[in-house]
């Protein structure tokens, strides 16, 4: 699988709740791993972990959410992988959308009751993803909603409560330990951030990740992107990643790591690809270098 569009993922799931096109609540379940396929998100989001483990990719960060966690998107375009832990149980999540239209029609009731009362504007460190971590009020709510899924009762019913579920769980993640930072991420949706490439390359250049997925975390096309990119770093990308990675390489022979522990750590997927390309950089094999260091 090389794409997951949400609005495609709605349409084909059955038994999703939704109220006045701004929610849509459901049972996400996958028994086979999906690795980096290419997500396109057209409404917030907020998934809670049950099996299994995500890991995310956004312009300018990596995440991973362990089950029992959470973690909040903005629209957007994104990386992800579903790992599998246990082939019985595959990946399972529960996943709520909501929309701009109704966070801001519900934002003095949600935040009126945080920690503290932030005034100052969002700061620009605030990337379009967050990790949401394991609580037991968020967990136990998270297994009514499940419930509500599965429930034969009248779906008119369950459509009317659904929104006050939500504004609960909006309530319950501000209150939480960490809940600033879901907070700020609230406040921040009227300031979506253009991917930046230079934060884009010096966060992803380690990923084995292809073009055509940097272009498409850069939000734009293949051939945009190797222009922009030949404008900003001089060179083209597969040899500015390939140099990119040497420089670390070089940096981590002080390191007690050894020649095939830096290999991978640095992005190459084999040790000999790794040797090959630093000798013709450096003049000299990595062990030879790391002998004189």
């Amino acid at each position: 699988m090389s794409d997951l569009n949400c609005n495609v993922i709605l349409k084909e799931t059955p038994d999703v709740l939704s109220w006045n096109n701004d929610i849509y609540m459901f049972h996400y379940k996958q028994r086979q791993e999906v690795k980096r396929a290419n997500m396109c998100v057209q409404m917030n989001l907020i998934s809670i972990v049950l099996h299994g483990t995500k890991e995310i990719l956004d312009h300018g960060s990596k995440m991973i959410v362990p089950a029992g966690s959470g973690f909040f998107m903005k629209k957007g375009s994104y990386l992800v992988t579903d790992k599998v832990d246990d082939p019985n149980q595959g990946y399972e999540s529960i996943i709520i959308f909501f929309s701009d239209e109704w966070l801001h029609s519900q934002v003095d009731s949600i935040l009126a009751n945080s920690n503290e009362v932030i005034t100052e504007k969002c700061p620009q460190s605030i990337r379009d993803m967050a990790l949401l971590p394991e609580d037991e009020l968020m967990t136990a709510l998270i297994l009514q909603l499940k419930t509500c899924l599965t429930l034969t009762a009248d779906p008119k019913r369950l459509e009317v409560l659904l929104p006050l579920k939500i504004t609960e769980l909006f309530h319950i993640l501000i209150s939480a330990p960490e809940g600033r930072n879901f907070e700020m991420q609230l406040r921040s949706l009227d300031t979506h951030l253009n991917p930046d490439l230079v934060l884009l390359m010096q966060s992803h250049y380690k990923e084995n990740i292809s073009l055509e997925q940097y272009a498409f975390l850069a939000n734009c096309s293949l051939s945009t992107f190797k222009r922009k990119f030949t404008q900003t770093f001089k060179m083209n990308p597969g040899k500015w990643i390939i140099q990119r990675r040497l420089e670390e390489a070089y940096s981590l022979l002080r390191s007690e790591m050894n020649i095939t522990e830096i290999a991978y750590e640095v992005g190459f997927e084999t040790p000999a690809h790794f040797i090959s390309s630093f000798k013709e950089k450096y003049r000299s094999t990595p062990k030879q270098l790391q002998q004189k260091l």
